[in-house]
């Protein structure tokens, strides 16, 4: 079991507010300094993953109305005695809901910055798209892995996601900025390699990026679930982020090169692939933040962030649906251009 430490600071008169709530959310234990000379006072709550989003929202809602309090959220290493785990019904239903996420606020706060593009993101979205890019020239796999290995396009597009599944408005802003800016960043120098350098066209790994298909929107959507479900059970991204980079960066690093040698047929294929794959990823990261049960925590924002996630998988299932259409008609042009680099 996961614990989790909540060490809030309130006014001393409140604090049979917070007994409460332990007492309601099944709270592993609590306890609380004595009141200091500013009158307030320290309560630690001790709780499992399960009830630790409905304890910070009770506490929320209940000392609102309070000034000078504040709630910390602490990961616990380890605790004894060794607490046994409660099989109540309602613990048992809590859990058939994915609670084992990690809290609303923890998510914000790891991918705001995502959402926030900075000089070192754009140094490195440059960094990784040249190493792509050789990769890709040179058929060299390594080259391109290592690319991948940076991810630097993971960040705003979970935070996009995670934005459109709160409703938050500013930081879905940011993220389409640092997003579209990130591809932008990545597609100029490749476009400069393209016109000086001459493109191998029998290179696998340059012109797979030409080819989109069924088994391209079932990576898409593979990578996108994979990133959000490692991001809110607080698994380790690295692969995640190298699952990621191979849906985004390879076709953002074709399209700039072929752009370059002056081959707009292929860079309009590789667009529609990246096109493809970002529209998937975003489909199926906040259908995982659904199953998570990542949701605001007061009602009308739950109702502005449910219109916001509609309207985004409304546009994503329509776009998916006219792909597919187009994958349909088209699948024996593909086969022919695999053949025909087909070294």
């Amino acid at each position: 079991m996961s614990l989790r430490l909540i060490e809030v600071t309130l006014p001393a008169e409140r604090i049979k507010t917070l007994e409460k709530i332990a007492d309601k959310y099944n709270a592993i234990d609590l306890w609380f300094t004595p009141k200091n000379e500013e009158g307030t006072r320290i309560v630690s709550i001790l709780v499992d993953r399960l009830n630790q989003q409905e304890i910070l929202d009770s506490i929320q809602n209940n000392l609102n109305d309070s000034e000078g309090w504040r709630a910390v959220l602490l990961p616990v290493e380890a605790s004894v005695p060794k607490n046994e785990p409660e099989f109540e019904d309602n613990v048992k239903k809590k859990k058939f809901h994915w609670r084992k996420s990690l809290t609303r606020e923890e998510l914000y706060q790891e991918v705001i910055t995502g959402g926030d593009g900075d000089r070192i993101y754009y140094l490195m979205v440059i960094l990784s798209t040249i190493v792509a890019a050789v990769g890709l020239m040179q058929d060299n796999v390594a080259f391109v892995i290592a690319a991948m290995v940076i991810a630097p396009l993971l960040g705003p597009n979970l935070a996009l996601a995670f934005g459109s599944a709160l409703g938050e408005k500013a930081l879905i802003a940011d993220a389409l900025k640092t997003s579209a800016g990130g591809l932008f960043i990545a597609i100029i120098p490749c476009v400069a390699m393209g016109y000086i350098f001459d493109l191998n066209i029998n290179s696998e790994q340059l012109m797979g990026r030409t080819v989109i298909d069924f088994a391209a929107i079932a990576v898409a959507l593979a990578s996108g679930a994979a990133a959000v479900l490692s991001m809110t059970t607080g698994v380790s991204s690295a692969l995640v982020g190298v699952m990621v980079s191979v849906a985004l960066l390879p076709p953002a690093a074709a399209i700039g090169l072929f752009l370059g040698s002056q081959m707009p047929a292929y860079a309009f294929d590789s667009f529609l692939l990246l096109i493809t794959n970002m529209v998937c990823i975003g489909l199926s990261s906040l259908m995982v933040l659904y199953l998570m049960g990542i949701r605001p925590r007061t009602f009308l924002e739950q109702r502005a962030a449910n219109q916001s996630s509609i309207i985004q998988i409304a546009i994503s299932i329509t776009l998916l649906s006219v792909i597919c259409v187009v994958i349909f008609f088209t699948d024996t042009e593909i086969s022919a251009k695999v053949t025909q680099f087909d070294p």
